[in-house]
């Protein structure tokens, strides 16, 4: 269902038109309006039916009344004819003549910091309010956490449940909860109404929680942020059109030497993972690696195989292959900007291309290092302005933000070398780096076009067959005309 969080009318009316045609409820979040709404204004608004909801303080929400302001509330909404979201702690259902059509009824707990250790008994007792949908929610700190919560709505469903977790770790558990049946699913439209929400259209269109089914086997992409990522538009994709019974998931993972998410244990059970940023050097070390983790000391993906685990960095295919297409680079020098997993790939592969290169960062004792392992050249961050090279290659986060600046600087742009930036995104739009080298005349490579490559090598390391890259832009230009 679509939730919101209108500031008025005017833009409750706005946030319905919004709402996509699949969704089969408009979630109103009143406690988050900025002045009082009338329900009667809500329904006329759209023929869906309408859930109303005033979380309180204490369950993560912004309503702060008495008790009595809140059963006020509750019985207008649902005197209106609306649907209410009644806080199984207020006690409000314990009287079996108090809101009577409990199909116009969801009782709600928003566990903040976890399940509750009385987690039996309280699903029981919500369970005998007789509410048409028992939704409990409870704050998930990490990856497994988030698991276990979307594991009991697969044991415990019943087809009136939702137990799903929230945080920002929560994403993975949310989409297995619905895919595990959950009674009611929530996305919002614009701004989130709760920490780890997942876009509607996303839920519709990248996951397909609207068609619960099976699942076999999971994939996934392990970084500290994952929201950027195009990974789960495209592998889910991929799987649709071979109709194979797999998801791939966003996994935020704050620490993974201590989540460790290839030693995770879930059924159905993960088969792989793709590596963003700031793990593939911890990922080079959880499995045997390929040629090209061992040149790089970097993963960024990580496959089961018998046994275990195989490390492989397909981001030295995603820069190799972009580059071949312009020329070799015999008798030319590449700068390399970025010490991390992307800036490594990135100087492995313009070194089998044939060019002389210099790696740069911010912290230029880093940059040594890489080079000393590598075996290419170090420049000091300072003296990048003044350098002179063929190609320049941006393996930093810069240009991630609307309001960054350019990676490289104008003295640079205005040699008019080719660029490439490894920094893609969502929407499509340029980087500000791709912006100020095209504005200098300078032949570019987009990120989009690096991750294309490696995600062709990638989809086929995790068991898809027939990948092309004619595939993927499709896809990506499917998902572009989406947005």
């Amino acid at each position: 269902m679509a939730t919101v969080a209108p500031r008025d009318l005017a833009d409750a009316a706005r946030l319905a038109a919004r709402a996509p045609a699949k969704a089969s409820a408009i979630e109103y979040r009143l406690d988050l309006a900025e002045e009082a709404i009338p329900v009667e204004r809500l329904l006329a608004l759209d023929r869906r039916p309408v859930i109303v909801t005033y979380r309180s303080v204490a369950e993560g929400g912004r309503f702060s009344g008495s008790a009595e302001e809140y059963l006020r509330l509750a019985r207008a909404a649902y005197a209106a004819g609306a649907t209410v979201d009644v806080e199984h702690a207020r006690g409000v259902l314990d009287a079996a003549g108090e809101l009577p059509d409990r199909r116009r009824v969801v009782v709600s707990l928003h566990a903040l910091f976890g399940l509750p250790k009385d987690f039996a008994a309280t699903l029981s007792a919500m369970r005998s309010t007789r509410a048409h949908a028992v939704k409990l929610v409870a704050g998930a700190a990490d990856l497994p956490a988030a698991l276990e919560i979307a594991q009991i709505q697969r044991r415990e469903g019943d087809g009136a449940l939702a137990v799903f977790p929230m945080g920002p770790a929560s994403p993975p558990g949310r989409v297995l909860s619905a895919l595990f049946g959950a009674a009611l699913v929530y996305g919002p439209v614009d701004r989130q109404t709760a920490s780890g929400q997942l876009p509607l259209e996303d839920l519709f269109e990248v996951y397909r929680v609207d068609r619960p089914r099976p699942v076999e086997a999971l994939f996934g992409i392990v970084g500290s942020d994952v929201s950027g990522s195009l990974s789960p538009a495209l592998h889910n994709a991929l799987f649709a059109a071979r109709e194979l019974p797999w998801v791939y998931l966003p996994l935020p993972v704050a620490d993974f030497s201590r989540i460790k998410p290839h030693e995770i244990v879930f059924d159905p059970p993960f088969r792989g993972f793709s590596v963003t940023h700031p793990w593939k050097l911890a990922a080079a070390f959880a499995g045997r690696p390929s040629a090209d983790v061992s040149a790089t000391k970097a993963a960024n993906t990580l496959v089961r195989e018998r046994g275990g685990w195989r490390a492989e960095n397909t981001d030295v295919d995603g820069v190799f292959d972009p580059l071949a297409d312009h020329d070799t680079g015999e008798g030319r020098t590449a700068v390399i900007l970025g010490a991390g997993g992307a800036g490594r790939a990135a100087a492995v592969a313009a070194r089998k291309l044939g060019y002389e290169v210099l790696v740069a960062s911010r912290r230029n004792e880093q940059a040594d290092a890489v080079a000393g392992e590598l075996s290419v050249d170090s420049l000091a961050w300072e003296d990048v302005a003044a350098s002179e090279a063929d190609l320049y290659v941006n393996a930093t986060p810069i240009g991630m933000r609307e309001e960054d600046d350019p990676a490289l600087p104008a003295s640079v742009l205005a040699q008019r070398p080719l660029v490439l930036d490894c920094v893609y995104l969502k929407d499509g739009r340029a980087t500000p780096t791709i912006r100020a080298a095209r504005a200098s005349g300078c032949p570019v490579i987009e990120g989009i076009r690096m991750f294309a490559a490696q995600a062709v090598r990638q989809a086929g390391l995790f068991g898809v067959e027939g990948v092309t890259a004619d595939e993927i832009a499709s896809i990506l230009r499917a998902g572009r005309s989406a947005a």
